[in-house]
């Protein structure tokens, strides 16, 4: 029981922000964890030799990963990710001009820019999407007495 109450507390006291977000989180993703398991048992076992597990796995280790990168932003100071907001701002407007004009077509899409040398394609969009909700917030929060 000490034990519980002894990592119940060392937790609370690392955990900085809003708890109630945190739990409605970590609800949100054991419930996730379950759908995946529930709903990909019998396809993992088809296609991937009995291993019914193969999708619960992969949805855990990335469901991990995510928390971790969300767990490690949290700790940034706010006040970087304004001046990040603007930089990535006017990195997006660009890309997405580049997209519009040079974009290549995937699943009869063309919103994916090819990046050559690595091989790989992105949705500058995603980007965008990301830059535009973090300089809003930053103007918000600029102009938060005019607003009042």
């Amino acid at each position: 029981m000490s034990t519980a109450k002894e990592v119940r507390k060392k937790f609370s006291d690392n955990l900085y922000g809003d708890k109630v977000i945190w739990v409605i989180v970590a609800i949100l993703s054991v419930l996730s964890l379950l759908v995946v398991w529930s709903s990909t048992g019998s396809l993992a076992y088809k296609y991937h030799g009995g291993n019914t597990f193969y999708y619960f796995l992969k949805h855990g280790s990335l469901m991990f990963f995510g928390l971790l990168i969300m767990f490690l932003a949290h700790l940034v100071n706010y006040k970087y990710y304004s001046r990040l907001s603007q930089i990535l701002i006017f990195l997006a407007v660009p890309l997405l001009l580049l997209t519009l004009v040079s974009g290549t077509s995937l699943n009869e899409a063309s919103r994916w820019l090819y990046i050559p040398g690595i091989n790989l394609s992105c949705q500058t969009s995603d980007l965008a999407k990301l830059a535009l909700i973090m300089y809003l917030a930053r103007l918000l929060s600029k102009k938060q007495e005019d607003i009042k």
